[in-house]
């Protein structure tokens, strides 16, 4: 029945459409079996049009493969070091083993840029070899630098028809040679021949200016000559069509162009019209007695049928919607086989939606539970990496204290010694605080802290940052900063990418070397530039350099140190501060540039404050007696003695507990002024410490510093809600621990 819904066409039943093609077939059956015949000869004529096309296609397929695997071999040829170094002898050995893999060459040739050969497998080395006379594709290779097609020529020292294909021998971008492989026709032929033509067809190859190459019958009288003038005609055109014409033998022909697309080759193929035209003259008498048979069967026949397959047909739609549904297949059948097959066809394909929602629904489970383990995973790393970094931290701080008072108390027989030590505890520290801020910048977990930074300032932490490393390498370093740019950005974190731009600076110059760092404005950008006099980086590791873990390539002894990690964290976080930064070398052993561009701030230089000098024992009059009485607590015992130890030496009264149940009773005992606590405290935290250190004492002024192996920002967080005044990270040097006593001091 119709469907009179808005937008919707009216339909009719199968079974008034079947008796619209009954009298359909009441047309007088002359005019229909006339215009059946002609369709068939024109269906006909184009299905061997498309089998020619198909057959030029594949011809021009096979002909730009050959070329180009031609290319690609001559291209590693090029590549050989025997041309860099100007040694014939060898690359004629190389030539002659590559010659013989190549079936279609016949010989390898090397030439000057203007043309002049001086070495062809086809002669000994140092023979007298001709000028050669496709100048045309030598000076377009050399001109051009890229791989050219020559076109048929009488040529090479075997004087037969072929052609060249050159590629050229570049050198510091310039061609230095010019490499070509001399093709004959004949080699060419076998290696292009078309299999599965008819033999009746006739298929050809020509160049780029419409020589024949190749050609399957008569090749040998006919290559060299031109096509025919119908056959480029139609090649204007476009790239590939199907015409009839006359072929070069005066053989009336169907024939398909193909314009290759990576040679400029031309590809066809051709089929005797004789050939093709038989069988469409049958086909038109037999239609024709066909169809008039055919129209009074199909006529009778039509009417007889059309009940029993609109309900059928009925049947099947209604199983198709009962599917749909979700109902489910009623198992119906048809006496017709197509109809029952599309009847079994929806019974498979309920049974098969059944199966996928199973499936669905278990790949959904699957995923659900990998993500929970996925996320699982995720948070047992960033615990790992927090407790890794507190257990590397934890043994690094006393060593570290231990080691600033050796130098406190002069003992000058190890001063070397403990330079040594003390610099490699430095590096140590500076390896955890990288992969800890890899790990957190992956994950999204840093929040810049944006205010109006100078960059004078960023620049002059970064350079103090990093000086013992410049010391050490005895590195000359230029620093010439403008003054007056201001940029909206986290100070710290600010000088953290220009302190690991210097330090990798540093790693990568050899000793007494040169580091330059300058920043200038340039388009409303701050401009911080880092060149070093260093090794250099290759031109495949320039593009790679800021991923995690890739280094420059560097010695067994790996003296340098590091990650890999540096230049990472810079770049995310330049990228954090809408900047962006690039490097670029001259290659190996020629130095590098790192170079960081930031958004100016709007408006002129916000005032910055000036960096307070690091305060030590040497700064407190009177042995620190501003600073009061501090209680120290932390639970390692040589952490604790070692701190107390620097503390006292620093002229400042100092108490110490191991334990927060001590440490609360010194506390009500002694009333210090500050106290610096251990966070992984037994018992109880150091952050349950702090809140209680307070509540045992309101309303008195109580500075409280947090000193812990833990440096995360959760930690950060949790330590300013428990009242800390300053967080500080482990090792600490002792000024900073003595400034964080009198200064509002907060280590990232």
């Amino acid at each position: 029945m119709g469907d009179t819904r808005a937008g919707t066409p009216r339909t009719l039943s199968l079974r008034a459409y079947l008796l619209l093609l009954v009298v359909g077939t009441l047309v007088p059956t002359v005019v229909l079996a006339a215009f059946l015949a002609s369709r068939v000869v024109v269906d006909n004529r184009e299905t061997v049009e498309r089998r020619l096309l198909e057959a030029a296609r594949s011809q021009a397929t096979l002909v730009d493969a050959e070329l180009a695997g031609t290319i690609r071999a001559l291209q590693g040829l090029s590549e050989s070091d025997r041309l860099t170094v100007d040694d014939l002898a060898g690359f004629y050995q190389q030539a002659v083993a590559l010659l013989a893999t190549q079936p279609a060459w016949t010989g390898v040739s090397v030439a000057t840029p203007a043309g002049r050969q001086i070495a062809n497998t086809e002669r000994p080395l140092g023979s007298t070899l001709p000028f050669g006379t496709d100048a045309a594709s030598v000076e377009r290779a050399a001109r051009t630098q890229m791989p050219a097609i020559g076109n048929l020529r009488i040529g090479g020292v075997s004087g037969q028809w072929g052609f060249a294909v050159r590629v050229p021998v570049i050198r510091d971008g310039t061609v230095r040679y010019i490499v070509s492989a001399w093709i004959t026709s004949r080699s060419f032929a076998s290696a292009v021949r078309r299999q599965g033509l008819s033999d009746d067809w006739t298929y050809a190859v020509l160049d780029a200016a419409g020589t024949i190459v190749v050609r399957s019958r008569d090749g040998d009288r006919f290559v060299g000559q031109q096509g025919s003038t119908a056959f480029f005609r139609r090649a204007s055109l476009g790239d590939e069509g199907v015409m009839r014409g006359t072929s070069l033998d005066g053989v009336p022909v169907y024939s398909a162009l193909i314009h290759a697309p990576m040679s400029h080759w031309y590809a066809g193929v051709a089929a005797p019209a004789s050939v093709i035209d038989a069988p469409f003259r049958q086909s038109l008498l037999a239609l024709s007695a066909l169809s008039l048979l055919l129209l009074g069967v199909g006529g009778a026949g039509a009417f007889a049928v059309a009940r029993r397959l609109s309900h059928d047909i009925s049947r099947s739609a209604e199983e198709a919607e009962a599917i749909a549904q979700g109902s489910g297949s009623s198992h119906p059948t048809s006496r017709v086989s197509e109809i029952q097959r599309l009847l079994d066809a929806l019974e498979r394909g309920a049974s098969l939606l059944e199966t996928r929602q199973r499936e669905r629904d278990e790949q959904v489970a699957r995923a659900d539970a990998a993500r929970d383990e996925a996320q699982a995973a995720d948070r047992a790393k960033d615990q790992f990496l927090a407790m890794l970094g507190h257990e590397l931290r934890n043994p690094l701080a006393p060593a570290l204290t231990a080691l600033q008072l050796m130098k406190l108390k002069g003992a000058a027989a190890s001063t070397r010694e403990r330079e040594v030590v003390e610099r490699q505890i430095r590096h140590m520290a500076r390896l955890v605080d990288d992969l800890l801020d890899v790990s957190r910048l992956r994950r999204g977990a840093i929040e810049l802290r944006r205010e109006p930074v100078d960059v004078a300032d960023a620049i002059a932490r970064a350079v103090e940052m990093t000086a013992p490393l410049v010391a050490d390498k005895h590195h000359v370093l230029d620093v010439d900063v403008a003054p007056g740019m201001v940029v909206d950005a986290d100070r710290v974190r600010l000088a953290q990418v220009v302190s690991n731009l210097l330090a990798n600076a540093a790693k990568y110059t050899e000793p007494g070397g040169r580091v330059a760092l300058r920043a200038f404005a340039q388009d409303r950008e701050v401009v911080i530039e880092c060149r070093d006099t260093g090794i250099g980086m290759p031109a495949d590791l320039v593009p790679r350099v800021f991923d995690l873990f890739v280094q420059g390539e560097r010695g067994l002894d790996r003296r340098e140190g590091g990650l890999g990690l540096g230049l990472a964290v810079a770049r995310t976080l330049v990228e954090l501060h809408g900047g962006r930064i690039e490097a670029a070398s001259d290659g190996p052993h020629r130095g590098s540039t790192f170079t960081v561009r930031l958004p100016l701030r709007a408006g002129t230089a916000a005032a910055s404050p000036a960096p307070a000098a690091p305060v030590t024992g040497a700064d407190i009059p009177g042995g620190g007696a501003r600073i009061g009485r501090v209680l120290v607590v932390d639970d390692n015992a040589d952490a604790l003695e070692m701190l107390v130890e620097a503390l006292r030496t620093a002229g400042i009264e100092v108490y110490s507990a191991a334990t927060p149940r001590t440490a609360l009773e010194v506390a009500a005992r002694v009333a210090p002024q500050a106290a610096i606590l251990d966070i992984g405290l037994p018992e109880m935290n150091g952050y349950e410490l702090a809140r209680a250190m307070r509540a045992q004492a309101p309303g008195t002024r109580l500075r409280l510093v947090a000193l812990t192996g833990y440096g995360q920002p959760q930690d950060m967080t949790a330590a300013r809600e428990a009242g800390f005044d300053a967080f500080l990270v482990k090792p600490v040097d002792t000024h900073v621990l003595v400034a964080a006593l009198t200064h509002e001091v907060v280590a990232p």
